[in-house]
């Protein structure tokens, strides 16, 4: 990819491309983004193709979404990054949370992430036993920059397979002094309630290992 654009979508998926993707990549590209220049970087064992799309072919389909994630970061090129699920649409205002992250709210913070709730539901609350009083990180738009300087070039923790790696972001951001802030002016909306909880059990545990060796290993992301 040579042509650098400001905004990167990347999008997971290893179902029915009409039923799924295809549908969130029409939303996308249906969009105002008052100027600026986007890709959407598809991750998917199959190929997928359409306007302004980058397919990154995936190996496996069923190891969960958190791999493909961060290889769609790496071969993205957009100054922000926003995280796809493919059962969800953008409300039609959602790219400009861009300029929420260059605002005031954000001059002072080293960690340039904001979140977008879900079907105008507010925050979800870390579990209990985090003892953190923060929220999850759920749908995290983030600045290339805090990625590269602070997330060790990870957008998830390689750790995990598809769910709590959103609690994680939530858990550390709370932990580094900067908590999860949500911006419900915007939304994601759910077309298709289809969550995927096979790995839950596994993802837990590693959260809850991570969360027990935050200090050991000197509160570094990864």
């Amino acid at each position: 990819m040579e042509n650098k654009k400001d905004i990167s979508f990347i999008l997971p998926t290893n179902r029915s491309f009409h039923n799924f993707s295809k549908k969130v990549i029409d939303n996308i590209n249906s969009l105002n983004f008052f100027d600026k220049t986007y890709e959407i970087i598809v991750v998917s064992p199959t190929e997928i193709v359409g306007q302004n799309v980058f397919h990154v072919k995936e190996q496996g389909t069923n190891n969960g979404c958190v791999d493909a994630y961060n290889e769609g970061y790496n071969v993205s090129t957009g100054e922000y990054i926003f995280l796809c699920s493919d059962d969800h649409y953008f409300d039609q205002n959602c790219v400009l949370i861009t300029e929420v992250l260059e605002s005031r709210l954000f001059n002072n913070k080293k960690l340039k992430i904001a979140c977008l709730p879900t079907n105008r539901h507010g925050p979800c609350k870390l579990p209990d036993y985090t003892n953190c009083g923060g929220i999850i990180a759920r749908y995290p738009v983030f600045h290339r920059e805090t990625v590269e300087q602070h997330l060790g070039g990870y957008i998830y923790h390689p750790s995990f397979k598809h769910h709590y790696p959103d609690n994680w972001l939530g858990f550390w951001m709370s932990s580094q002094g900067e908590p999860t802030i949500e911006i419900n002016k915007y939304d994601m909306i759910t077309f298709n309630n289809s969550c995927e909880k096979i790995h839950d059990d596994y993802d837990e545990k590693q959260f809850r290992r991570l969360i027990e060796n935050y200090d050991a290993n000197n509160g570094r992301y990864v």
